[in-house]
C-alpha cells in the first residue's frame, strides 16, 4: 500500500509547488516595485505564464485519459491508456487498462456465446425445417411463436402471418363436426385425428400431438402441436385397397369356372385311377383354399371401405354351424385331427344373422383351429345358450397363443411369431374379417389359450325375441342398405 500513498502525495505536491510558485513570485518581485515598477509586471506575468504551464504540464495525463475513455467508448476495445507521471493519473490509466482488458475479455466472451447460440438456433431451424410433420410452438396466451416449412404447407400460413396471434383465430380442428379449441388440446397430452381447416378454408386430414412445456416465464413456451399429415397415406392407402379390390376381382372370376370344373370332374369321374382322382382332389383343395384367400382379401377391402354388407335375418343356426363343420371334414381328416361338433344339450333358438356371413366366421375359426393343431389333435365346436345369445366355443388342443400377442390377435395382417408358427401358413385376415362381421352382428369374440396348452376362441350372437326381433330386423335392414347389399 505504500507506493499508492507516495503516488497520491506525488499529485498533492505538484499543486502545492504551483500554488506556492503562483503565491510567492509576485511577492518576491514587490521587493523591487520601489525600483523597477516594470519589473514587478513582468514578474506577475511570468508568473502566471509559469504557473500556466506548469498546471497544463501537470494535467496533460488527465487530458489524455479523457480522449482514451472516448476512443473506448466509440468501440475500440483494443486501445490501451500509456500514463507514466508517476502519480495519481498513471493509477487511473493503469486502472483505465485494467477495466479495458476484463471488458474486452468479457466482450468477446459474449460474443463467442452469441455466435454459438446463433449457430445452435441456425441448426435447430434446420432440423425443424426438415422435419416431415408440421411444428407449431405456442406461448402462455395461445399465440404462435414458432412454425416450420412443414406447418406452412400443411396450414397455408407463412410465419409472418400468425406469429404472434392466437392460433384459434387462423387454425380450425375439428372431430366429428365439433371443434376442439387450444385450451383442450394444450391442456394435457393430445394424439387424435383431427381435420385441419387453414388458410382460405384449406382442409387436411392430420393425425394431431401436442405436449404441454414447463417452461418459466422467461421462455414463454407453453404448447408444442406436432401435426402428421395423414392425407398421403389414407391416398396410398386407398390405391393399395383399390388395387387388392382390382386383383381380386379380376382373379376370382376364372378360380370360381376352376373349382366348379374340377367340382364337376370329381363328382362324375369314376374311371380314373386313385391316383390321378387323389392328385386332382389336391388340386380341388388348393382351388377352394385360393378360392377362400381372394374372398378374404375382397371381405378386408368391404371392411376398410366401410362396404361390408350384412343382410341380418332370423336363421336357424344349427344347420349353418353344421355346414360349416362338414365342409372343412376333409381338411381335418388329411391331418389326422378328430374335428368334432358337440350336439347342443338343448334345441338352439333362432339367432339374428346373416346366414352367409355366419358361415365366414364359423369357418375362418374352424379352420384357424386346423391350421394350427399337430396332426392327432383335436378341435371340438360347443354351443350353449343363454337368454340373450347363443354362444359358441371353437377348441382346440393346438400350440397355443403367447400371452403378449393375445392383445394385437384380432388385427389385419397379424401372425403371432415364434418358432413353433414359423412353418403355419395363413394372412392374419381370418380373424380380422371374423371380428368385423360379429361386431357388425352386435355380437362378441374373444379368445383364451396359453402357449402350447391350445386355444379356445368364443364368438356370441344375439337370439330372435318377439319384441326385439323386429326391431333389430329393421336396423340391421337399414345398415344393409346404407353399406349396399347388392355389393356382397
Amino acid at each position: 500500500m505504500q507506493p499508492e500513498v507516495k503516488t497520491k502525495k506525488t499529485l498533492h505536491i505538484k499543486i502545492a509547488l504551483i500554488i506556492t510558485f503562483a503565491v510567492i513570485t509576485p511577492g518576491i518581485a514587490g521587493l523591487f516595485i520601489s525600483l523597477t515598477p516594470i519589473l514587478y509586471l513582468l514578474a506577475g506575468v511570468l508568473s502566471s505564464v509559469l504557473s500556466i504551464i506548469i498546471l497544463f504540464w501537470i494535467l496533460q495525463p488527465l487530458s489524455a485519459l479523457i480522449k482514451s475513455t472516448g476512443v473506448f467508448s466509440d468501440g475500440k476495445l483494443n486501445h490501451r491508456i500509456d500514463i507514466r507521471s508517476g502519480d495519481e493519473f498513471e493509477e487511473a490509466g493503469n486502472s483505465f487498462n485494467t477495466m479495458a482488458d476484463k471488458l474486452s475479455k468479457t466482450i468477446q466472451s459474449l460474443e463467442d456465446e452469441r455466435d454459438t447460440a446463433v449457430s445452435d438456433k441456425n441448426k435447430f431451424s434446420e432440423i425443424l425445417s426438415s422435419v416431415i410433420d408440421g411444428i407449431i410452438a405456442l406461448d402462455f396466451n395461445k399465440r404462435v411463436i414458432f412454425l416450420n416449412e412443414a406447418g406452412k404447407q400443411i396450414t397455408g400460413y407463412t410465419e409472418t402471418e400468425i406469429y404472434g396471434k392466437p392460433i384459434d383465430q387462423f387454425i380450425h380442428l375439428f372431430r366429428d363436426k365439433e371443434e376442439i379449441l387450444s385450451k383442450i388440446y394444450c391442456t394435457a397430452s393430445f394424439n387424435q385425428s383431427t381435420q385441419l381447416i387453414g388458410k382460405m378454408g384449406k382442409q387436411t386430414r392430420i393425425n394431431l400431438v401436442t405436449t404441454q412445456v414447463g417452461s418459466t416465464v422467461q421462455t414463454n413456451l407453453s404448447c408444442i402441436l406436432v401435426l402428421h399429415d395423414l392425407s398421403r397415406e389414407e391416398e396410398l392407402e386407398q390405391m393399395k385397397l383399390d388395387f387388392v379390390s382390382m386383383a381380386s376381382h379380376e382373379l376370382k372370376t376364372p378360380l370360381t369356372s376352376i373349382v366348379g370344373y374340377l367340382s364337376v370332374f370329381l363328382n362324375e369321374s369314376k374311371d380314373i385311377p386313385k391316383e390321378s382322382f387323389d392328385l386332382l382332389h389336391k388340386a380341388f383343395t388348393a382351388a377352394q383354399q385360393l378360392q377362400t384367400l381372394i374372398q378374404n382379401l375382397l371381405n378386408v377391402n368391404k371392411i376398410e371401405k366401410d362396404q361390408l354388407s350384412v343382410s341380418s335375418g332370423p336363421i336357424d343356426y344349427l344347420p349353418v354351424l353344421s355346414k360349416a363343420v362338414e365342409d372343412l371334414r376333409s381338411q381335418a381328416s388329411q391331418k389326422e385331427i378328430i374335428l368334432t361338433l358337440i350336439p347342443p344339450a338343448q334345441n338352439l333358438p333362432k339367432v339374428l344373422a346373416d346366414q352367409v356371413r355366419l358361415g365366414e366366421i364359423i369357418t375362418n375359426l374352424v379352420a384357424n383351429a386346423i391350421n394350427y393343431t399337430n396332426p392327432g389333435g383335436k378341435v371340438e365346436i360347443s354351443t350353449t345358450v343363454s337368454p340373450n345369445a347363443v354362444q359358441t366355443v371353437v377348441a382346440d388342443t393346438g400350440i397355443g397363443i403367447p400371452k403378449e400377442a393375445i392383445p394385437h390377435l384380432f388385427g389385419k395382417f397379424f401372425r403371432v411369431s415364434s418358432q413353433t408358427q414359423q412353418a403355419k401358413k395363413g394372412t392374419g385376415l381370418g380373424l380380422y374379417i371374423a371380428k368385423s362381421i360379429i361386431e357388425k352382428l352386435h355380437g362378441k369374440i374373444w379368445v383364451e389359450s396359453e402357449a402350447g396348452k391350445g386355444s379356445k376362441f368364443y364368438f356370441t350372437i344375439p337370439v330372435v325375441t318377439q319384441s326385439a326381433g323386429i326391431l333389430n330386423r329393421d336396423k340391421f335392414d337399414s345398415e344393409a342398405i346404407q353399406t349396399g347389399s347388392l355389393n356382397y
